[in-house]
């Protein structure tokens, strides 16, 4: 049974959140949410050093965003087992201005949390994903009934447009936390009803100058038509073979 841990921690100093801002600690802190390590297996996961690997441990011990669980003595030495002590880090308002005097923090920020995802995505085991080639109409033909959606994309929209879609957007996001509420209810309920799974979901949008998706057409190549996620169709197979 996984421990449970606070919902919440509050970063309320400067010096905790230069700790978070770290992407090796916040790649630990993302793999100590899901499960209890040691200093050795964080090292190992990560395929970093065991000395550098606990030394990112004591910076957020120290910070009590982790701690020790448990003990194990193995071979003669005393083993400790880390384990975050919260799911969710959220900032106290009294730090905004130093985020707003040093705004290089928060795009740190933004970045640890997508190693966070990182690290979510790395221990989840591979058949909660498609195979390239799953349709993305929502049919699957190799067998995945999982549901997904991912995609890194670029709108040619002004603020004011954009702005309105992220009201819509948070509105889609307050009936899945509705539907969340509802299924924990239902579980408590009757502990049969729990399908002991959740959906993640992880989001970042932003406007910025500079455009990367820029192409000279945004057709296939001739001949070709798309087959599914990432995998396409040849039109004309039967006269070229």
């Amino acid at each position: 049974m996984i421990d449970r841990l606070k919902r919440y921690f509050v970063v309320q100093d400067y010096d905790t959140l230069r700790v978070l801002s770290d992407p090796i600690r916040m790649q630990i802190l993302g793999i100590l949410i899901g499960h209890e390590k040691t200093g050795k297996q964080i090292a190992d996961q990560m395929k970093i050093s065991g000395s550098r690997s606990h030394y990112h441990l004591k910076e957020l011990e120290q910070k009590n965003v982790v701690k020790i669980v448990r003990t194990e003595e193995k071979n003669g030495i005393l083993q400790k087992f880390y384990r975050a002590v919260a799911f969710d880090y959220v900032i106290d308002e009294e730090l905004l201005p130093v985020i707003y005097s040093k705004p290089v923090l928060f795009q740190d920020v933004l970045v640890t949390q997508l190693h966070m995802a990182i690290s979510r995505i790395h221990n989840t085991p591979s058949e909660a994903f498609p195979l390239i080639g799953d349709a993305d109409d929502g049919s699957y033909p190799f067998g995945l009934s999982s549901p997904f959606i991912c995609g890194a994309y670029e709108f040619k929209i002004g603020r004011d447009a954009a702005r309105k879609w992220i009201e819509k957007y948070r509105a889609l996001l307050s009936e899945l936390e509705g539907i969340d509420l509802a299924c924990r209810q239902q579980a408590q309920e009757n502990s049969s009803e729990d399908a002991h799974e959740v959906f993640f979901l992880q989001n970042i949008g932003f406007m910025t100058s500079q455009e990367y998706f820029v192409s000279a057409d945004e057709d296939l190549p001739p001949d070709y038509q798309w087959a599914g996620r990432g995998i396409v169709r040849r039109t004309n197979r039967d006269r070229t073979q």
